[in-house]
């Protein structure tokens, strides 16, 4: 079907129809067939329904797991012999136009030093070519994979490393073209003219959205799972530029024909993008969980793609900032552009210290990845915080496991280095929850804190607990999890948070603010950590904390660019934890006009349905999985108000 009804009616419909004059190549990132050793499969399944189109335009695949290193795939494609000595045919490079395209293989046991150093000197030889202006690498497996995240491969991230590199160094885009996951990605790197595209599924079983272990990355803007196939057209001469398109054919549940779904362009010129300015917070002290940073309006609001933003306690060294921020125009994940009527012009910075002075900086991106530099930094500080000290004791593993309760595996309090650990983000220990030195596919540990002092505010629902820790696990397979659980004096279950997930391979902040429920007196700290890959459980956590302070209240934020917002109010909303809806009460932000912003514990806008009423809104749940969500409603007077609230 994507041979005929697809490519064939697509030339045919938009271009003059002859495959060979509309195509110069195909290309084809692996699993061909199901079954390499089957020569059923390969005439049957693969030749038959193909030759009204390979027989006309030149193709050039590479290897799969599918293929199984079978003969059959050497007999069938005659590829360029340029690789290494000894695996001819296994890795290759073609010059077509002004394109360098390169050929790997990222099975094992050829997923090693040898291919990537020959890879080196092809990018080397690329760069030192006139004639090429972009490079284009295809590989079976994903570096990073939203559908299916046991699929990745450390051997394509070294690949996309050298790529990176590559095009920072010579001035000339890259992509590498992917498959594996079966469904259609489209990311870009963030400091390089590097994309990242998976161009499945051609005709495999789809990876469909809640099917496997899924993650929304940074790195991608847009994934689809659907059938397709993806159109790249480059131009040459003075301003060479290339155009990729994505041609669905649907689903299991919707027919498409050929609908085109996702389509960009980039140049090989570095376009100047206007130098943005620092607007809010300059020279003020801010609440610490108030931070938020605006800069000014891109000069072409519909060409404006990225921002990039950091915060540091030393002013001028952005090397390791405490905050950090890379947000995208869009971000279609789980059928839903979570960025949609979201202002990347403002950032909201979770987790910044009290009583600290600090500064700020931030750059745009267009379109066509080509960034600003970045803007004068600006001097801000932050006061005290509402919330108090933090009741957990033994919060980074300084006194071993002391305090803590394992309920599940082996849970470790870990020096630099032990059992081929990481780094501690402060002090000399962290928590390994699953364990290294001896290992468990599952690990819980919890901390009780007694909250009965605080009981008169809880019960009036205006105490508010602030908890969070930094996480990371060794190569963003394992996933480490924070969650409190809400308990009566006799340990009765009131309710919890979701669990918040920190698989990120450097120390990241994860944490989260929200009411205490009514009649609480016992706050669960609870840590858990799964192994999804390899034999040690890498699930690491420090500097854990829990806060509890009054409901916080931010003085003087700007609400847009030209007007200064008094205080975000907070509002309330019930039931809380809710099932399928939540009703927000909007006091003295009534009126017309609303905005209605819905946040996910990550941040992560999200779509549910909203319905705006004359003193309330309801947000239906819809497809909204457990956990916490943060909405920020704005009204036409620039007043705005702010809640948080959990579906279970």
């Amino acid at each position: 079907e994507v041979i005929h009804d697809g490519v064939l009616d697509y030339l045919e419909q938009n271009l003059t129809g002859v495959a060979s004059e509309d195509l110069a190549l195909v290309l084809i990132p692996g699993d061909l067939v199901d079954s390499g050793n089957s020569y059923y499969q390969w005439e049957e399944d693969f030749f038959q329904y193909s030759a009204d189109l390979f027989g006309k335009v030149p193709v050039y695949p590479v290897l799969g797991n599918h293929e199984t290193n079978t003969q059959y795939y050497f007999q069938y494609f005659h590829l360029p012999e340029n690789g290494t000595d000894g695996y001819e045919e296994h890795w290759w490079w073609k010059d077509y136009g002004n394109v360098r395209f390169i050929g790997l293989d990222s099975n094992w046991p050829y997923d090693g030093d040898v291919q990537l150093e020959w890879l080196d000197g092809v990018l080397e030889n690329s760069c030192q070519t006139d004639s090429i202006d972009f490079v284009f690498a295809e590989l079976h497996h994903p570096y990073k994979s939203e559908l299916w995240t046991p699929g990745e491969s450390d051997f394509t991230g070294s690949v996309v490393a050298k790529m990176e590199a590559f095009s920072e160094a010579c001035g000339k885009p890259s992509i590498h073209f992917f498959g594996h996951t079966h469904g259609y990605s489209r990311g870009q790197s963030r400091d390089h003219k590097h994309l990242w595209i998976n161009v499945a599924t051609a005709g495999g079983a789809i990876d469909y959205w809640g099917d496997w272990p899924q993650l929304d990355y940074d790195e991608f803007s847009v994934t689809e799972d659907d059938w397709g196939f993806v159109l790249v057209e480059v131009e040459a001469g003075d301003e060479p530029k290339f155009s990729v398109k994505r041609l669905s054919r649907g689903d299991g549940d919707v027919d498409l024909d050929n609908a085109l779904i996702d389509s960009f362009s980039v140049s090989k010129t570095d376009y100047i993008i206007t130098t943005p300015t620092t607007i809010y917070p300059v020279d003020l002290q801010v609440t610490p969980e108030c931070v938020i940073l605006r800069g000014s309006s891109f000069e072409i609001e519909e060409m404006h793609g990225a921002s990039h933003w950091q915060v540091t306690e030393t002013s001028g060294e952005y090397s390791d900032p405490i905050g950090e921020v890379w947000e995208q125009f869009e971000n279609l994940y789980f059928n839903v552009d979570t960025q949609e009527g979201e202002l990347i012009t403002e950032e909201y910075m979770w987790g910044m210290p009290e009583n600290t002075q600090l500064w700020w900086r931030v750059r745009y991106r267009d379109k066509e990845l080509n960034w600003s530099d970045w803007s004068d930094e600006a001097a801000f500080s932050t006061g005290i915080s509402p919330m108090g000290e933090n009741l957990l004791e033994n919060p980074g593993a300084e006194q071993g496991m002391s305090v803590w309760v394992i309920d599940q595996g082996i849970c470790e309090a870990m020096l630099a280095g032990d059992c081929a650990g990481t780094n501690p983000n402060s002090g000399e220990y962290y928590f390994c929850v699953g364990g290294l030195c001896t290992e468990s596919a599952v690990a819980i540990m919890h901390q009780d804190i007694d909250v009965t002092s605080y009981s008169d505010s809880i019960d009036l629902g205006v105490l508010e607990v602030s908890f969070g820790a930094m996480m990371s696990d060794w190569s963003g397979a394992d996933l480490p999890e924070m969650r409190l659980r809400f308990l009566t004096l006799g340990g009765v279950e009131i309710g919890s948070t979701d669990y918040y997930e920190g698989p990120y391979t450097s120390w990241t902040f994860v944490g989260d603010n929200l009411e205490v429920p009514a009649l609480t007196r016992i706050i669960r700290c609870e840590l858990k950590g799964t192994r999804n890959e390899g034999t040690d459980n890498d699930s690491y956590f420090d500097d854990v904390f829990v806060k509890v302070g009054s409901q916080t209240l931010c003085e003087d934020v700007p609400a847009n660019l030209n007007s200064i917002s008094p205080q975000v109010t907070t509002l309330h909303s019930s039931p809380n934890p809710a099932i399928d809806e939540v009703a927000i009460n909007l006091g003295t932000l009534s009126g017309d006009g609303l905005q209605v912003r819905v946040f996910d514990s990550a941040g992560r806008k999200v779509m549910p349905e909203v319905k705006i009423m004359s003193e309330k809104v309801i947000i239906n749940r819809g497809n909204l999985s457990n956990g916490n969500y943060h909405v920020l409603i704005i009204n036409q007077d620039g007043k705005s108000g702010r809640v948080s609230f959990v579906f279970e």
